[in-house]
């Protein structure tokens, strides 16, 4: 028996206690006893009663204290033993001094057995039971390889492969096709399946099951993709993926032969309306993966992975939330370079030791430096102060409450030189004669949401489909539906990516000085990924474009720059002098039919016709 933790009765507590209720109780039942053979004619019937319930508790209390004695004495038996035997026989002893009408003294035994903690008790029972949950968790890292989060995934798939592997109707066989395929070497040529031994080369290699293989991608688990010398690569399809890692979580639910796979096959898809050759035909076709076990599995991922994932990510550039961008270098401002306003309390970055122009924010312009002056400029700091002091702390150490909220936009949006984004610049598209007509027939409301998503000029990144084989997969593939939103915009609507995306609406009315990603400070950011659906509409599998994750992000293609000193606004319009009042009215002559005037052209306009 271990020892007994702090704030819990000892083994000579529990015993005492449960031999105290054990006698309280058997009072009760003697006072019950004398009750009972002094009853009348009138009484003797209930005092009866209650003489056999009070004897009843008095056995089971009794029972109890003497079985506590005894698990007591057995080291083998858990401390929390003797301590429930004890408090079973106080409750017991209660209910006997209540049945026979006596002052229940046996619920002050319970006090003894729930003794209050200390403060330094609870923190050490805290302690040990944090102790106790970090050596249990680090056992089980080190037997299984994945933290707790990813330990409870592999539970929740193990649970799903036990319903949906036997489902499928597979062999071992099809497990091991779904593995040739994985490995990136299964290929189809002049009629034959074969795994190459080397990638790249398409001839040769072991044969494949041609039977398990046609089934496995008629049901949607393998795809095919073209290679040299007349080829086709076979891969899995992420439903193949999933139902394959599926199958080695669970390989009991495979059958032993393809005649029992098929028979089971035949019990479950065989329907009384059915003809035999049809309800063979069903049996011979391999099922799909059950509804919902695509968006249900999600693979865990071990910490040795973790570890990768992280040390790559920390060796790889990052734009900010824009993505990594191959051959873009990060910028990296010299130290020297940042001054900071002594009004404001901002780091900006200067332009020959000049601090950029921004709106001051005190009552007077001339009190703050930031109109345009040469401020004095700070020493550098050493690279270490800069590591542990961020630049955001020390503007909020410098700048009081209210001036940080009430800050000009200008001023209070302005990115440090630190945080400025790198664009990614992309060629900007002109239109044709007979794209801006097509752009001049849409209607305002689409036009407007195109202007917002900025698919009025898209670009189409490069594609291995060709335009014409696009056009026979809109045409003939698509459902209605998407056709009924495609033919609104002039250029379409669902088949451009965030990355193709043109022009914002700032810059094409020749306001790039408020390009609208110079305001967010950033580019749109698309997760990169879409649903694949069936006939009805229904969401079946989740299609990741990019499977490293990477976002998809929109820079605005306009040649202006997304950061630093803003260009400059254009001059505005100017207004036509009103005419001078007239002295005396003058009736009006009737009017009489004026020509139609041509409205000015917009900046916008001109951009775009």
């Amino acid at each position: 028996m271990t020892e007994t933790q702090s704030g819990e009765p000892t083994l000579q507590t529990c015993r005492r206690v449960a031999r105290e209720a054990a006698a309280l109780a058997a009072a009760a039942d003697d006072h019950a006893l004398t009750a009972a053979c002094r009853s009348t004619s009138h009484t003797e019937a209930r005092r009866e009663e209650v003489m056999h319930a009070v004897h009843r508790e008095a056995v089971e209390a009794e029972r109890l204290a003497a079985q506590a004695e005894q698990w007591a004495a057995d080291p083998s038996m858990p401390d929390s033993a003797p301590r429930y035997c004890a408090s079973g026989a106080v409750d017991h002893a209660v209910r006997a001094q209540e049945a026979a009408g006596v002052e229940a003294t046996a619920a002050a035994l319970r006090t003894e057995l729930e003794r209050k903690l200390t403060p330094e008790e609870h923190a050490e029972r805290e302690s040990e039971r944090r102790r106790a949950e970090a050596e249990q968790e680090a056992e089980e890292r080190a037997a299984t390889g994945m933290d707790a989060d990813n330990r409870h995934l592999a539970r929740m798939n193990a649970y799903l492969a036990e319903s949906a592997v036997p489902r499928l109707g597979w062999t071992a066989g099809h497990v091991r096709v779904l593995e040739a395929a994985e490995t990136g070497r299964l290929y189809q040529r002049d009629g034959q399946i074969r795994q190459a031994a080397e990638h790249g080369v398409w001839s040769g290699g072991r044969r494949v099951h041609q039977e398990r293989t046609h089934a496995l991608r008629a049901a949607g688990f393998l795809t095919a993709a073209a290679a040299p010398d007349g080829a086709q690569v076979l891969t899995p399809t992420l439903m193949g993926q999933v139902a394959l890692e599926l199958a080695q979580l669970h390989p009991a639910g495979l059958y032993d032969s393809d005649t029992a796979a098929y028979e089971a096959r035949y019990a479950r898809s065989a329907r009384l309306h059915m003809r035999s050759d049809e309800k063979k035909a069903a049996a011979r076709r391999l099922p799909a993966l059950e509804y919902g076990a695509v968006r249900r599995y999600r693979r865990p991922v071990t910490l040795a992975e973790q570890e990768a994932r992280a040390e790559r990510e920390a060796a790889e550039q990052w734009e900010g939330e824009g993505g990594y961008c191959p051959g873009v270098p990060a910028p990296a401002p010299a130290i020297e370079d940042t001054v900071r306003c002594p009004c404001c309390g901002l780091r900006k970055a200067t332009e020959a030791g000049v601090l950029a122009p921004h709106k001051p924010t005190r009552t007077a312009a001339e009190d703050c430096p930031g109109s345009g002056l040469r401020p004095a400029a700070e020493a550098p700091r050493p690279a270490a102060a800069l590591r542990a002091v961020p630049p955001a702390a020390a503007v909020r150490a410098e700048q009081p409450l209210l001036r940080r909220l009430f800050t000009p936009r200008a001023a209070r949006e302005q990115r440090p030189a630190r945080d400025l984004h790198t664009v990614i610049r992309r060629p900007q598209r002109v239109l044709t004669e007979e794209e801006r007509e097509r752009v001049r027939d849409t209607a305002a409301l689409n036009f407007q949401a195109a202007l917002i998503m900025g698919i009025i000029d898209p670009v189409p990144n490069a594609s291995p489909m060709p335009e014409e084989a696009g056009a026979w997969v809109r045409e003939h593939v698509w459902p209605e539906r998407f056709h009924e939103i495609e033919r609104k915009y002039p250029h379409g609507f669902a088949r451009w990516s965030m990355c193709e995306r043109g022009t914002c609406w700032n810059c094409l009315s020749g306001r790039c000085d408020i390009c609208v990603h110079r305001q967010k400070g950033g580019p749109d950011v698309d997760s990169n990924q879409d649903w694949v659906t069936d006939h009805r509409g229904r969401n079946v599998a989740r299609l990741i474009l990019r499977p490293g994750g990477e976002p998809c992000v929109w820079w605005c293609r306009c040649a202006c720059p997304k950061d630093g000193p803003a260009p400059a606004r254009p001059a505005a319009k100017a207004k036509r002098a009103p005419a001078a009042p007239t002295t005396a009215p003058v009736p009006s002559p009737v009017p009489a039919a004026t020509p139609v005037r041509t409205p000015e052209e917009s900046a916008l306009q001109a951009a775009l016709w």
